[in-house]
């Protein structure tokens, strides 16, 4: 097969995280990629989220730091996203509303599961906030489920556990009832190829929550609530139809995941770099890669983190995510506290 010319060929930079900070003059400067997205400049507005709270904020951390700014004043509430999501608007946006949920851990790889001294600190930092508590769980192998074991046991009665494969959700049907299984995004099939720039490809890139042979699944394994990514062309019907509370994660949707982590590779030779158990120092947590098309103008930016492909949306996007979840229409917003 030939080649593909070298102009249509995706090129990786790794830059590190970007990192929000302060100038030496007090002013906030931005991190790397920012967007600083406003009516002025072309973008969509925001729909303000309501303030009855009908619309919960889960912040989602693999390692969870501080979360004291997010209960501080409205300034430091967007302060604190706008360094994890480099997006003044964004930023905003969420700050009208305090979190009411910690998602802890990782869906996309097995070693960036806490550990059970982890899992507990996290856990005590929740109380302490009034958060409730979800832990995102991999595609599990049957040494995950023994490790999944451990960690369920020290979670309290009404936890949620977020599930990537049906398996994990039978072993809390089984072994955990006190548990709240929550259906992953990762079951949440749909294409989301960020190289589709035309909005004709969007019927075939919604979802399918409402199959029937999706609803026994979930009654079945007691699924309580749903999560999924927001379509590439989101429209104020993507969020209709869903059996069970929908939650969906912004400003990131993941493209693809695997095995194979090319950040840990990257200190590797040989075969060894292609590994699906590669020596893993958690290099992802600070190292990501860019995703570049030269000769495309794509519309939304993509970024490789270990072992999974994700894109960011477009401001269009967001703006559609926006309206929904001030109609009620989403239940939760998930959005990552950390840089991506």
């Amino acid at each position: 097969m030939a080649a593909a010319p070298r102009s249509a060929q995706p090129l990786l930079r790794y830059p590190s995280r970007p990192a929000a900070g302060r100038d030496r003059a007090g002013g906030a400067h931005r991190a790397a990629g920012e967007t600083n997205r406003s009516a002025a400049d072309g973008a969509p507005a925001l729909t303000p989220l309501p303030a009855t709270g009908t619309v919960d904020v889960a912040v989602a951390m693999v390692r969870p730091r501080s979360l004291q700014p997010l209960f501080a004043s409205r300034g430091e509430r967007a302060a604190f996203w706008h360094r994890a999501l480099a997006d003044e608007a964004l930023a905003r946006w969420l700050a009208a509303c305090k979190p009411t949920r910690l998602h802890v851990g990782s869906e996309f790889c097995e070693r960036l599961l806490p550990t059970p001294a982890q899992l507990t600190l996290n856990l005590a930092e929740a109380r302490e906030h009034g958060l409730g508590v979800s832990l995102l769980t991999p595609v599990a192998s049957p040494q995950v489920i023994d490790a999944l074991a451990e960690l369920l046991t020290l979670l309290p009665a009404g936890a949620e556990v977020v599930v990537s494969d049906w398996g994990v959700a039978l072993l809390l049907q089984e072994r955990f009832p006190q548990l709240i299984p929550v259906a992953g995004r990762i079951l949440c099939r749909m294409l989301k190829d960020p190289r589709l720039g035309d909005p004709r490809y969007a019927p075939p890139a919604g979802h399918d929550l409402d199959s029937p042979a999706l609803r026994a699944v979930l009654q079945r394994l007691g699924i309580a609530r749903l999560e999924m990514d927001l379509p590439l062309f989101a429209r104020d019907e993507t969020f209709s139809g869903a059996p069970l509370p929908l939650d969906v994660h912004l400003p990131f949707a993941f493209v693809a995941k695997g095995r194979m982590c090319r950040t840990a590779g990257l200190a590797r030779s040989g075969p060894e770099r292609f590994s699906p158990r590669p020596f893993c120092h958690h290099e992802c947590l600070g190292l990501r890669a860019d995703t570049v098309r030269e000769a495309a103008d794509d519309a939304w930016r993509t970024v490789h983190v270990g072992n999974t492909v994700l894109c960011r949306h477009s401001p269009a996007t967001l703006a559609t995510a926006s309206r929904a979840a001030a109609a009620g229409r989403i239940a939760r917003l998930i959005v990552p506290g950390e840089a991506v």
